[in-house]
């Protein structure tokens, strides 16, 4: 409690970002271009990456135009897969004066750079940890251009390594700007970072190298008090900065003139001086992209499209800052009025007392938009706190009261559990050790934060050969799996249990790629199975990071895909038979991406293969239209489908045994 009304961050952000959604979109001319590469750009050049000669003359499209900056917001660390004497190693049977010719061609890399060195033009770089897996490129990165002014404050993000673009490309840029992005706990951007030390050396972000070098500017003033950061100062601007050199944003949006199309550009569809007076971002955009960000504004948008925003921010002195006589004020103005209160509230009535809450309520609330609209981020929580105590005190006698009924119906519903066990025949009981090898529902959302995950397993009879699971890796790595051993009952059962041990040992070994570790549970599957049986498995993990879904099937349904609109797809997999009918089968690794909001549904051929009495199947199409549509929460929707498949068999007898798992990413 005490914590919320010191720092007032769980109720102040969120009315910041009301704020943000309250104020119009600006009017102004925009100084930032965005060119997209988007999904018309790929299908008119080609998938991405593209060559660097594709790259070399969007460069000097751009550039013809008029652009005073060009700032690339992707990285270019390895060399062009179209470089000749690559294209030459790819085809060994050339003859040698051939292959020796093709050498001799100009390298796409070098054609790039010179495209560069004559526009100006800012490479990114990205600040990484010492031994990071992303850390490639130059050990030693050619220094930042920018040159900064005043003593250097402590409390700035400090990157031991950074990656770079190639050094051929990097010495020939005019500028170099990082991109990393800090997130508030709550996954939105609401930042940008002006400066941060990356490799050894004091660089700056992105937005601002764009900023310094259109504007002609050798570098910037470091404005300190008492050792902490107050401002960037950048010729005419001041920005102001927190204590991590990040410069808070107000959110306005971009016109649509100030996105244009890559198609467009080299198809030459762009007037010749319409990038004039401009500061030009490139970005890619098109779906599968992982440069996906949340905003106060959009729940989902592009990080190039947030650069741009930092761009006219700092153009136009536009970004927001929270002086340090804020708290003064704040908590000062609070006193005064509890002092005023605890004054009148003797000689008021009721309605008086209600009125005046409600009146202050908007005379403060309304006092903070109105400093926001002038660039000020001033608290209204502490003139507040009385009311936020009193809400926050009654919602914890509430959970309170909520978690001892709780744990009554828990403990309640655990001994009808116990009494109908003893009961229950031995077919009852073995139905019973068999769920309990299964994660519940409420077991399951407990096993990763960042994602949700629900699943129903229901046997055709008291055990069944269906099995799902759910774990951890490691602390980046969420892995899942759904099966179906062929047949029912008993010995279904007893194979179910062999499978799902055997898939977790090997599953839960980090240093065991998804393909050897299907390898290992087919052959020890295989190994003494005079009973002949087979078990289909769909196994996928997620990196939690980026969203990188790898998927294996052997011989499994596919799953569904539903986006955060509700659109749903059919996930279709290579695969591979199922497991123990092929010996030393190659499964493949089949990479997709699950972004934010996206639910991947995954069942059993019970599902798709029910019955109704005239024998016509619940088939994959029924399933999408279950799933799809509206949001809503997960278990609603993987109860929906169970339903559906209950109600479509019109309560004749299961054909199959039955199981629903659905991940979702947060």
């Amino acid at each position: 409690m005490l914590a919320i009304l010191i720092s007032g961050g769980d109720i102040r952000q969120p009315l910041f970002d009301l704020y943000q959604r309250l104020t119009p979109a600006a009017a102004a001319p925009s100084k930032a271009q965005v060119v997209l590469i988007d999904a018309p750009s790929l299908a008119a050049v080609g998938g991405w990456p593209w060559s660097r000669y594709v790259m070399a003359r969007l460069t000097e499209a751009i550039a013809s135009r008029g652009a005073e900056a060009i700032g690339f917001d992707f990285l270019f660390p390895e060399p062009d897969r179209t470089t000749p004497g690559l294209f030459a190693d790819l085809y060994p049977e050339l003859p040698p004066a051939t292959a020796a010719e093709i050498r001799k061609l100009p390298s796409m890399d070098a054609v790039f750079a010179r495209v560069i060195g004559r526009s100006p033009v800012v490479l990114a770089r990205a600040g990484v940890d010492q031994g990071s897996v992303d850390a490639v490129g130059a050990d030693a990165p050619l220094p930042p251009e920018a040159q900064f002014a005043g003593a250097v404050p402590v409390g700035l993000p400090i990157y031991p390594q950074a990656v770079v673009n190639l050094p051929l490309l990097d010495g020939a840029a005019l500028g170099h700007g990082l991109v990393n992005g800090p997130k508030d706990p709550d996954g939105a951007t609401r930042r940008v970072p002006l400066l941060a030390k990356a490799a050894g050396a004091l660089t700056p972000g992105l937005a601002l190298e764009l900023v310094r070098v259109a504007e002609g500017e050798d570098g910037a003033a470091l404005i300190s008090r008492a050792g902490r950061l107050q401002a960037v100062q950048l010729g005419r601007h001041r920005l102001p900065t927190d204590a991590q050199g990040d410069l808070a944003l107000r959110f306005r949006g971009l016109p649509g003139s100030a996105i244009t199309s890559a198609a467009d550009l080299l198809r030459s569809g762009v007037p010749a001086k319409a990038f004039a007076g401009k500061i030009v971002l490139v970005g890619l955009t098109a779906a599968g992209t992982s440069d996906l960000v949340t905003t106060p504004l959009q729940t989902q948008t592009y990080g190039v499209l947030v650069q741009a925003e930092a761009v006219n921010a700092i153009a136009g002195a536009g970004g927001l800052d929270r002086p340090d006589w804020a708290p003064l004020l704040e908590w000062g103005l609070g006193l005064a009025m509890a002092l005023a209160a605890w004054w009148l509230t003797p000689s008021l009535g009721l309605r008086a007392m209600a009125a005046g809450a409600v009146g202050l309520g908007v005379l403060v609330v309304g006092g903070s938009y109105l400093a926001f609209l002038r660039g000020l981020l001033l608290d209204p929580t502490p003139v507040l706190g009385p009311g936020v105590a009193t809400a926050a005190g009654m919602v914890a006698v509430l959970f309170v009261e909520g978690r001892r009924a709780q744990t009554q119906l828990r403990a309640a519903l655990d001994e009808e559990r116990l009494s109908a066990a003893k009961i229950a025949g031995e077919l009852s009981a073995a139905s019973e050790i068999q769920s309990g090898m299964l994660l519940p529902r409420a077991a399951l959302r407990r096993v990763c934060g960042a994602v949700e995950i629900d699943a129903v397993l229901q046997p055709a009879r008291s055990v069944g050969g269906d099995l799902y699971d759910a774990f951890m890796i490691d602390p980046g790595r969420l892995c899942f799996l759904v099966g179906d051993v062929t047949g029912k009952g008993v010995p279904a059962s007893l194979f179910m249990a062999l499978s799902k041990a055997l898939s977790r040992s090997f599953l839960m070994r980090p240093q065991l790629g998804l393909d050897a570790a299907l390898d290992g549970i087919n052959a020890e599957l295989s190994r003494d199975n005079g009973q002949m049986m087979a078990v289909s498995l769909l196994v996928g993990v997620l990196d939690l990071a980026d969203g990188t879904l790898d998927l294996v099937s052997a011989g499994h349904e596919n799953p569904l895909l539903v986006d955060a609109q509700g659109a749903v797809r059919e996930l279709r997999l290579d695969g591979g038979p199922a497991l123990c009918v092929v010996e030393d089968f190659p499964y493949p690794v089949e990479r997709h991406a699950l972004a934010p909001g996206e639910t991947l549904v995954c069942f059993t051929d019970g599902v798709t293969e029910a019955q109704d009495p005239q024998g016509q199947l619940f088939d994959r199409a029924r399933a999408m239209a279950v799933v799809g549509g509206p949001p809503r929460p997960l278990p609603q929707t993987v109860d929906a489908l169970v339903a559906a498949v209950r109600a479509f068999e019109a309560g004749q007898e299961a054909s199959d045994d039955l199981t629903v798992l659905a991940v979702r990413r947060l």
